[in-house]
């Protein structure tokens, strides 16, 4: 899918089994400082204020202005634990001028990101607002801080405009907070571009009409994007369609962090021959680990696999990792292949696959060279009892390795979860519909089409639907270490 300017509101429901989930005063800010200094050793850690702050990067009544990354803010003491919270949640206030409308996309799976300092980035549709949608950045701390919203004005792009997200927003994150995503310009030429919002400031990445080198032999012309994924490193990876003479092509980009620049090389092209044999026809949603591999799925043709994983290093020749064809751990071939993969920084791939002959038909796998282990599988045992069902569309992994999805299951207690498996091999079914959340009201649905991200610290995040207080609403939710206070 493309990038363009589109407008949709997303139909909440129950996920049906069948699919493939005031600021505190400044006296008591320095009361809690010294507070913490006492107890440094005590288990408590270093947040800073409530949730109850409204949006502080949010400055005009339009919510338009430059797009910013959020810095670290003075800390404060807080206790935590390990449990559910909700992010962001429909109605709620988009600073001082409009509320969050839907977290998602009507029929689209939904793709969110999370790191280790607690942070989830997110796209929200906006109600009674100038701005209609937008990149949010959900803080440990609970604030909400805004990345970019339609109408922001791009700083390097002199006269043009954010004019909205696409049909499939999907913002990436890396530790540092740096945030990466896609956008149509409103500067009157339909255009589209690459941004990395880092360290407070907005950078084009790539942009329709900039050449794209080594097509082919020549140089081509940028034209649209989707997919980004980015590192530790800042090192952005995309895909984008080239014209290249009359035609358009599929490329795969990395733009490697160098310095103060990103230097633009080419990772893969339609048409060009891949590793193992035939020529790439299209791609899925590239990754990249903080050690910069590159792993994609790729369609193949004319080739001994129509499908395959290709996993691309820094400094290595790219090869091909599994295939259609290849025998599956759970019995019979791989069939075909998830569009999103995972990639920890070993070099480990986490997919989902369809499998025909013996065995189940569906799995979630992990590759580490000729190694292929299954995770699961439907109708093998799910932990908390019962037998999975079916399966969200792709599994997310952690640079550290653990991987998380969700399944529906059969014959247990439970309908559906979200699943871990940590980096130790131990599987744990982590939430699911009824949990409470720590500040009120509980988990309902994991809505329709529904998908997670995984952070190194273990934390999961994810689209769903609260209820309290006897209404229920669409929001966004991370389990993991939180502060203990209510929303």
């Amino acid at each position: 899918m493309r990038v363009q300017v589109l407008q949709r509101r997303s139909t909440p429901g129950s996920w049906p089994t069948s699919s493939i989930l005031g600021s505190t005063s400044r006296r008591l800010g320095m009361a809690l400082a010294a507070i913490g200094a006492l107890w440094a050793g005590v288990f408590w850690v270093i947040l800073t204020s409530p949730r109850d702050a409204e949006l502080a990067s949010a400055s005009s009544a339009k919510v338009a202005g430059q797009a910013q990354t959020p810095q670290p803010e003075a800390p404060a003491p807080r206790p935590q634990r390990v449990g559910l919270r909700a992010l962001a949640m429909t109605g709620e206030p988009v600073g001082v001028n409009g509320s969050f409308d839907r977290f998602g996309l009507e029929l689209m799976t939904m793709v969110l990101a999370s790191n280790n300092r607690g942070e989830t980035a997110f796209y929200a549709t906006i109600q009674r607002s100038a701005s209609e949608e937008g990149i949010f950045l959900a803080k440990a701390d609970g604030q909400i801080a805004r990345i970019a919203v339609a109408g922001d004005p791009v700083p390097d792009q002199m006269g043009q405009v954010i004019a909205g997200f696409g049909e499939r927003p999907a913002p990436v994150m890396n530790d540092a907070g740096g945030v990466a995503f896609t956008a149509a310009l409103g500067g009157g030429r339909g255009a589209a571009s690459v941004f990395l919002a880092s360290e407070g400031k907005l950078r084009t990445i790539a942009s329709s009409g900039m050449k794209a080198p080594v097509i082919l032999g020549g140089v081509g012309v940028f034209a649209e994007f989707e997919a980004v994924s980015l590192n530790g490193r800042g090192d952005v990876v995309f895909l984008a369609w080239v014209r290249h003479g009359r035609e358009t092509i599929e490329v795969i980009y990395a733009a490697r962090n160098v310095g103060a620049v990103h230097q633009l090389t080419k990772v893969a092209a339609a048409g060009e021959p891949a590793p193992g044999g035939g020529f790439f026809s299209s791609f899925g949603a590239p990754v990249v680990n903080d050690r910069g591999v590159i792993a994609f799925p790729a369609v193949v043709k004319l080739g001994p696999a129509l499908g395959a994983i290709f996993v691309a290093p820094a400094e290595a020749p790219m090869h091909l990792l599994v295939g259609t064809g290849d025998p599956a751990p759970t019995g019979g071939i791989f069939a075909r292949f998830s569009e999103r993969v995972g990639l920890d920084d070993s070099g480990r791939v986490a997919f989902g696959a369809f499998t025909k002959g013996a065995g189940p038909d569906f799995g979630i796998f992990v590759a580490d060279g000729a190694d292929r282990r299954a995770i699961a599988a439907r109708g093998h045992a799910a932990p908390g009892g019962g037998v999975y069902a079916s399966f969200g569309a792709w599994p997310a992994m952690s640079h550290a390795g653990a991987v998380a999805f969700v399944a529906a299951t059969d014959k247990g207690p439970a309908s559906d979860g979200v699943f871990v498996l940590n980096a130790d091999g131990k599987m744990t079914r982590v939430l699911g519909p009824g949990d409470a959340l720590m500040d009120g009201g509980k988990l309902t649905s994991l809505g329709l089409y529904p998908t997670v991200a995984l952070a190194s610290d273990g934390s999961v995040s994810f689209l769903g639907i609260v209820e309290r207080d006897g209404d229920e609403a669409n929001a966004v939710l991370r389990y993991g270490l939180a502060p203990m206070t209510h929303r």
